[in-house]
């Protein structure tokens, strides 16, 4: 899968533009507050149906406008190209359409189109909450587990049943039922996570090797529930403190991937720069897992790679980039951070300048 057009219509200061012949490597540059990011986030919205820069929908559409519209056009391997789009409302709706289609959720817009991102924020990744790592790791099993994102929406249907029904003061029969659902599909999620991670691990491993020489990192995860216990027997234990709190304080919802250096908190112990090293490693084995288990290819964001690494290691990052398959998009300041490092031959490398909202393609 490969985005080859992109159209963007009223996305913060780009008014109109049109990327046509999108390259497998592109770089696009231009000085801070042109509109690179603006690229990167309409790219993001086409594939999740979401700005990674903003909650609100208010700064992302272009001020005077209703509403802001992204659309791109991906071309598939032995069947014909596929258009997508998504339009995005002030007032909070949206139409996202696919091949002609009108669909209701932007879950299917991220089948079809799985994209990570590197950004000034993936440190949140290591220093951020549980729920930042969980979404990371449900990621990964959404695109190889078929049933998983089922099976994920009833354990958060269970749950929320089952802590309305603790926090109206609920009987242990009435929470019975939704405890049974909970077990069930809390255990397939949890399961489901871990097959995905013993697989995943080796491969971050090699990575962050060939990324740098950063010893000790090391993934352990937690479950979200005493470890000797099965899950329904932490649940069971748990329940008088659920019912007392009105609150579910054990299950997969609480899971955690601790990521450590030396048996420490990464986060109280790297430096930026090596913790970008570290997620950009995570991110990297997610995309080659994919396309290992499922064939699948990734769409890689990569905002602002030079910041906060040194030449050597920006050096090793474009190399590994370049080795993968997959879709690269790259953003910088000046364009020679990039153009000094080597690039595959066969691979079609696209530049891009951007100047206060407008976009040129340029003759690479």
């Amino acid at each position: 899968m490969k985005l080859s057009t992109l159209s963007i219509h009223s996305v913060r200061n780009v008014g109109h533009a049109q990327l046509a012949q999108l390259g497998d490597i592109n770089i696009i540059y231009g000085q801070n507050g042109a509109g690179k990011t603006t690229v990167l986030e309409c790219i993001h919205m086409l594939a999740l149906g979401r700005s990674f820069r903003s909650t609100a929908l208010r700064p992302v559409i272009q001020r005077g406008q209703d509403h802001c519209v992204v659309s791109g056009r991906l071309q598939q391997k032995n069947r014909a190209p596929l258009a997508i789009g998504i339009q995005r409302e002030r007032k909070g709706g949206f139409t996202i359409r696919i091949d002609g289609e009108t669909v209701r959720s932007a879950v299917e817009l991220a089948k079809i189109l799985p994209l990570q991102l590197i950004n000034a924020a993936s440190y949140l990744l290591i220093e951020g909450g549980p729920k930042l790592r969980r979404q990371f790791i449900d990621w990964g099993v959404f695109h190889v587990e078929h049933r998983f994102y089922e099976e994920w929406r009833r354990m958060q249907r269970a749950l929320k049943q089952r802590n309305a029904i603790l926090r109206a003061g609920g009987t242990a029969q009435q929470l019975l039922p939704w405890d049974r659902e909970l077990i069930e599909s809390g255990e397939f999620v949890h399961n489901a996570r871990l097959r995905y991670l013993e697989s995943f691990c080796p491969v971050f491993q090699k990575m962050l090797a060939e990324l740098c020489d950063l010893d000790g990192i090391s993934l352990s995860y937690r479950a979200g529930w005493d470890k000797t216990l099965s899950f329904a027997e932490a649940l069971k234990a748990s329940q008088a403190r659920d019912q007392n709190r009105g609150l579910t304080h054990v299950g997969p919802q609480r899971a955690d991937l601790k990521i450590a250096a030396y048996t420490e908190d990464a986060g109280q112990v790297l430096s930026r720069g090596q913790q970008k090293l570290v997620v950009s490693a995570l991110r990297l084995a997610q995309t080659h897992c994919l396309t290992e288990q499922t064939g699948a290819h990734c769409l890689l964001l990569v905002d602002d790679l030079p910041a906060e690494m040194d030449a050597e290691h920006q050096r090793r990052l474009c190399g590994l980039l370049a080795a993968l398959d997959m879709q690269l998009f790259i953003t910088c300041i000046d364009a020679g951070e990039i153009e000094r490092f080597s690039w595959p031959a066969g691979r079609e490398l696209q530049w891009f300048h951007v100047k206060q909202g407008e976009i040129t393609a340029l003759n690479t």
